[in-house]
């Protein structure tokens, strides 16, 4: 007798829960792979600054041993070398941080490399110093500079300097305050209460981080300064010409972006390059600074309910007595 028709179907059946497990199997598998490098990814973020290295003449490993022997408490994520070799150390902690700069270049100079200097890179420097300064304004020229440190350390707060602020000609006083405190933590507690000198209030605000990008008056290349300007050599902002832009002749002309070859000047902050510096800046700020948030603070509004609560009159007190009054005897006569 022939097969009875159907009789595949269990073997049908069968096959597609293979396929269905090897399909739930390979998402698994690729969900996986994202999360490992999604992991990855975030660890390569360092959240310490690097440690800049320059004068050694010694070869990565060599500098890795010597880590190794003479700081065992000392702990690197990470040791580049560049081609004109200058060492960038990553460290994984606070302490290790600390210790390769302030014992590091003792160490080198005894084993041989004693024209070493070890640095964080100025860039990082600069982000963690603006987090350290505030500015009081509005503060009356009649105060004296001393009489503000008393008051802010009866407050309890740690400052490097107090500093009052001059016309460009360094002749006037003006009437803003520059502090600067002993780290970032007191800063921002201090612009959080702001500035307390006897029975006198004075808003405080933090400095703001500089995101503009250094570009060259000469050259016009981004990440230098003219006094350190390698060509030495006028470029035009309009036409990319060996003259300066009061000089072009090319004013019919459609701009011609030296950087970019756009059609704008080289100076134009909706140049591609100009943009691509300043989001590079603004990620080392939010890699490097200790907050990203604006700290800020105002006076007390005397128009706040909450800040000045509205004082009963006499009036007030008398009607709500009646009230109260009035409330008792219909108590009593329920």
């Amino acid at each position: 007798m022939p097969p009875k028709r159907g009789g595949g179907g269990s073997n049908k059946r069968s096959k597609s829960r293979d396929k269905a497990r090897q399909l739930t199997t390979t998402t698994n598998d690729t969900q996986l792979i994202k999360n490992l490098s999604t992991s990855t990814s975030s660890q390569s973020k360092f959240t310490i600054a690097p440690l800049i290295i320059e004068g050694a003449r010694l070869k990565k490993l060599e500098l890795n041993d010597l880590i190794k022997k003479h700081m065992t408490d000392v702990r690197v994520c990470d040791i580049q070398l560049s081609r004109s070799g200058i060492f960038t150390l990553y460290a994984a902690d606070v302490n290790s941080f600390n210790r390769l700069l302030n014992d590091f270049t003792q160490i080198l100079a005894a084993n041989g490399q004693t024209s070493v200097k070890i640095f964080v890179p100025r860039s990082i420097q600069r982000i963690k110093n603006t987090e350290k300064v505030a500015f009081v304004k509005r503060v009356d020229i009649e105060i004296p500079e001393s009489r503000i440190p008393d008051a802010l350390m009866d407050t309890g707060f740690n400052v490097e300097s107090v500093v009052r602020l001059t016309t460009k000609d360094r002749n006037t006083p003006t009437r803003t305050i520059k502090i600067i405190s002993n780290d970032s933590q007191n800063r921002n507690a201090f612009v959080q209460t702001g500035l307390k000198i006897d029975s006198m209030y004075f808003p405080a605000e933090p400095a703001m981080q500089n995101k503009n990008p250094v570009q060259c008056y000469l050259c016009l290349q981004y990440n230098q300064k003219a006094k350190y300007c390698k060509t030495k050599q006028q470029v035009c902002a309009r036409c990319g010409g060996n003259h300066h832009v009061d000089q072009c002749n090319d004013l019919q002309q459609n701009a011609k972006c030296c950087n970019c070859q756009g059609d704008h000047l080289a100076t134009s902050h909706d140049c591609p390059k100009f943009k691509e510096q300043e989001k590079r800046i603004q990620s080392m700020i939010n890699q490097y600074a200790s907050t990203t948030t604006q700290v800020t603070t105002k006076a007390p509004d005397p128009n706040n309910a909450v800040e000045f609560p509205f004082l009963h009159n006499g009036n007030q007190r008398h009607q709500d007595y009646l009230h109260n009054e009035i409330i008792e005897e219909i108590i009593q006569v329920l």
